[in-house]
């Protein structure tokens, strides 16, 4: 008899520590993207998952990692949240966790990475997360992304072609070319542009949906137009007469990337060629 009540007694204490022992939280890679790209660097941003798969709400309250570039340690952080991120039982939420690189520091830091076109950014530390009852449980992290060594994109006016040229005006060609200094490709989903000779507005408009430019290539883009002087006053025709003339392309460009998509602003004015 008393070994029967012994073995209950048992059997429900185990079921009691059975009900206790609650799942941990999940840290999950949803995706990864690159962001602000320029020149100076870029900041890869992992999407992450925080599953609560527990039948009671917890709290991310902190976090810490190591970023090591290649094999390069850049960056080690802890971070204490301020105010606490909440997941309700059963639940989810998606987080950014942003891994700014800056070339000034990561370059002198890297040696050789300067001259790379791709680079490894290995993530690892850990979450913590307190319950109900402010127990904590860190939960480990790790997981990698590649990033470009991105160098920018140049958007340079390309020399006007005089076709014919009277007192009165002109018959050009005039345009632009987008150069991919980058070790990666990219397709044009959108470009808006606007040309000005010598400060006068020449033309605007939306060019080259779906366009693709490889790496380390090159587009030109070129445009016919008809000038009346009058119009476009006497330093458009001076320039013209002369051998350069000053041609401002400006605009904004949307690049689909194996990172995702980018928008990129340019604006530049150069003493561009004149051929007759």
């Amino acid at each position: 008899m008393k070994k029967t009540v012994i073995a209950a007694m048992l059997g429900l204490l185990a079921a009691a520590l059975a009900l206790g022992d609650k799942p941990d939280p999940e840290v999950l890679l949803r995706e990864k993207r690159i962001i602000d790209p320029s020149p100076e660097g870029l900041t890869l941003v992992f999407h992450l998952i925080l599953r609560n798969p527990s039948d009671a709400p917890v709290r991310l309250t902190r976090y810490d990692y190591k970023v090591v570039i290649d094999d390069t340690e850049y960056l080690n952080l802890k971070v204490q949240l301020d105010d606490p991120l909440g997941i309700e039982a059963g639940d989810e939420i998606v987080i950014g966790l942003p891994v700014k690189l800056n070339y000034g520091n990561l370059f002198p830091a890297a040696p050789g990475l300067e001259d790379k076109d791709l680079a490894v950014c290995y993530v690892a530390g850990g979450m913590t997360f307190q319950d109900e009852k402010r127990r904590d449980k860190r939960v480990p992290v790790a997981f990698s992304g590649d990033f470009p060594v991105y160098r920018g994109l140049e958007f340079v006016p390309v020399p006007v072609e005089v076709k014919t040229l009277t007192i009165g005006g002109a018959e050009i060609t005039a345009g632009f070319a987008i150069r991919n200094p980058n070790g990666f490709s990219f397709s044009l989903d959108r470009l808006t542009y606007s040309l000005e000779l010598a400060g006068y507005s020449a033309i605007k408009g939306e060019t080259g949906t779906g366009t693709r430019i490889a790496a380390r290539g090159e587009k030109i883009f070129t445009f016919p137009l008809i000038l009346d002087f009058f119009e476009t006053g006497g330093s458009v025709a001076d320039g013209l007469n002369e051998s350069v003339l000053d041609v401002r392309v400006s605009g904004e460009s949307e690049v689909t990337t194996p990172w995702g998509r980018w928008v990129i602003a340019f604006d530049r004015t150069v003493k561009t060629a004149v051929r007759k």
